[in-house]
């Protein structure tokens, strides 16, 4: 059997699996040490949560240490006992380690980080005894906009990505049967959805749903492909003016938001709604 014959070829003195790749002779292969360092530089002094201002580079942690430490210890997918920080914590001044926390400075530092951006999750206590944590997806999702290294990579708007679909903003349920976002900004001013606006052509229009795709919406697949850009459109229906009023096409059109000049409340400082709409 396959066993046997590992063991054949182990006392052998041969190799049982071939080595893709060549061994490494000097451990500094390992380490490219011409790439650029553009970190930022971190002192060496180490404050206390007292003296911590904004401007160190290190806030709201007093130090390095402290931060990688509670980087860490607070890893959701690794979570540690209070005896395995401690056994890492000597572990690592026995090898001579500077600057290492200890337990107590860990917690005390992670309560006043806690304490001022807040902790989403909050335990609850079930009557049958259970102990469930929740998180608060309000409060998360207000940190990730708050931070700005998730903030540019987050999609408020779905997107119409034709009948390929990679996130959950492709898919068809969040693009028609969802609420909209409430709103878009154009050059500065913000629309509304539900609200009366004017465009570039001097149209009016009501934009009833706000979603992301290609330079072309016309389902082209090719086309699609091609351009990689994404462009900002409203769903909505057309708006006519007449002396009799504002008259709402039934039939919905798609235009882009690029499109936008005059808002809702442009429109109602002339004195243009005293005829109402239909």
């Amino acid at each position: 059997d396959l066993f046997a014959e590992l063991q054949e070829t182990l006392a052998s003195g041969q190799i049982p699996f071939s080595t893709p790749l060549a061994p490494i002779n000097e451990e500094d292969e390992l380490v490219d040490y011409s790439a650029p360092d553009f970190g930022i530089e971190i002192p060496a002094t180490r404050a206390t949560l007292n003296t911590i201002t904004p401007d160190s580079p290190t806030y709201p942690w007093p130090s390095k240490a402290d931060f990688v430490t509670a980087l860490l210890f607070s890893s959701p997918r690794l979570p540690f006992s209070d005896t395995q920080k401690k056994a890492v914590l000597n572990w690592a001044k026995e090898l001579g380690a500077r600057d290492v926390p200890s337990l107590y400075a860990t917690k005390k530092c992670q309560t006043f980080v806690e304490d001022l951006v807040g902790q989403p999750t909050e335990k609850v206590a079930a009557r049958s005894g259970n102990t469930f944590y929740i998180n608060n997806i309000v409060k998360a999702i207000a940190h990730d906009y708050g931070n700005p290294l998730t903030r540019f990579a987050m999609q408020d708007y779905p997107e119409d990505g034709g009948k390929g679909m990679s996130q959950v903003f492709n898919g068809k349920k969040m693009l028609l049967d969802l609420p909209s976002p409430p709103a878009a900004r154009v050059d500065g001013k913000v629309f509304f959805v539900n609200e009366l606006l004017q465009d570039s052509s001097g149209d009016y229009f009501i934009p009833e749903c706000f979603f992301l795709g290609s330079s072309s919406v016309d389902g082209d697949i090719e086309h699609c492909k091609k351009s990689d850009a994404k462009i900002l459109y409203a769903l909505g229906r057309a708006v006519q003016r007449t002396d009799a009023g504002f008259i709402v096409n039934d039939e919905q059109e798609i235009i882009p938001t690029s499109m936008f000049v005059r808002s809702y409340e442009d429109i109602a400082s002339m004195g243009e709604l005293n005829c109402g709409l239909t």
